[in-house]
Formats: C-alpha cells, sequence, structure tokens
C-alpha cells in the first residue's frame, strides 16, 4: 500500500487560492455593479425598470412576470400612451416577446367582459376600455371606497390569469 503525504504548506496554499479565486475572478469582470436595461443577469423585472427609469418614470423594478405578461399600471402623473410605448420598448429590449395573436384576441374578450362586469356593478359610467386592456386612469370614481373591490372581483370572475402592479 502507498501513501501519499502532502506537506502541510501545500494543503494551505491550495486552500488560500480556492478562497482567493472568487475575489480575484470578481474583480477581473467588467462593468460598475450597477445594473443596466440590458443586463439579463439581473431578471426580465430589473432590466425593464432600469430602461424605464431612463426614458424618465419613477419606477419601481416590477417581478418578472408582470413584464413578461405585459399588464403594469402606470405611475400616477404619466403619460398612459407613452409609458405604455416606452413599456413596450423596455420589454423588447429586455428580451420579452410580443403575446401571440391568440392570446391578444383572449385577452380582448376577457377585458370586455370585466369593463361591462364593473359597469354592472354600480360604475355604469366606467369609460370604455382600449382593446385587450383596462385602466382606470383619469376615473375620477376610481378613488370611491368599493370600486377597487368591484374591479379585483370582475377581473377574478373573467380575467383570472391577470395579475397587475403598480409600478409607481
Amino acid at each position: 500500500m502507498k501513501h501519499t503525504t502532502r506537506s502541510r504548506r501545500t494543503v494551505l496554499a491550495a486552500a488560500a487560492l480556492l478562497c482567493a479565486l472568487p475575489l480575484v475572478l470578481a474583480a477581473c469582470s467588467s462593468g460598475s455593479g450597477a445594473p443596466s436595461a440590458k443586463d439579463t443577469t439581473a431578471g426580465v423585472g430589473a432590466g425593464w425598470g432600469a430602461c424605464m427609469r431612463e426614458a424618465g418614470f419613477e419606477v419601481e423594478d416590477p417581478d418578472d412576470a408582470s413584464v413578461e405578461s405585459g399588464v403594469l399600471a402606470a405611475p400616477p402623473g404619466a403619460e398612459q400612451e407613452e409609458f405604455q410605448r416606452a413599456g413596450a420598448r423596455c420589454a423588447k429590449d429586455a428580451g420579452v416577446h410580443g403575446a401571440s395573436k391568440a392570446d391578444k384576441q383572449k385577452w380582448e374578450r376577457q377585458y370586455t367582459k370585466v369593463a361591462s362586469c364593473v359597469r354592472e356593478n354600480g360604475y355604469e359610467d366606467f369609460p370604455e376600455q382600449r382593446p385587450g386592456g383596462i385602466s382606470t386612469e383619469g376615473y375620477p370614481r376610481a378613488e370611491e371606497p368599493g370600486f377597487e373591490t368591484a374591479v379585483h372581483d370582475c377581473l377574478a370572475e373573467f380575467a383570472p390569469d391577470t395579475t397587475t402592479q403598480n409600478v409607481g
């Protein structure tokens, strides 16, 4: 039987090298450490949020699923169409591909039913919605007690897969 012995100095040197390797590799990496809109390792939500801030919107980073589904609410005071355009561009830059035609048609049917449901639940003046979406921006009764519950209940009934996230 052959025994191999290593000097204590060799073992300590190897251990020190293994401990120092991550620090050396981190020091060699490029970048400032701050995530950019193009940084895909930070996640879709982080990339989207950084891009939207670069576009002038005060937003927090949403979760990845919200960006991938396209269901994000504009921050208060933001111009809705400008926010949607920038959001779509930032989603594309973050690597999100558009929804299928079938999904868009499904959402249009669902949100038409949601808007009708909201009207049937005491908000008869709830405005017509753009196809495939629901927005309460500019609707003065949106601040009334019970409105949020009505919208939530209608979404749960007619668009159960919908998640919303306010990023403002």
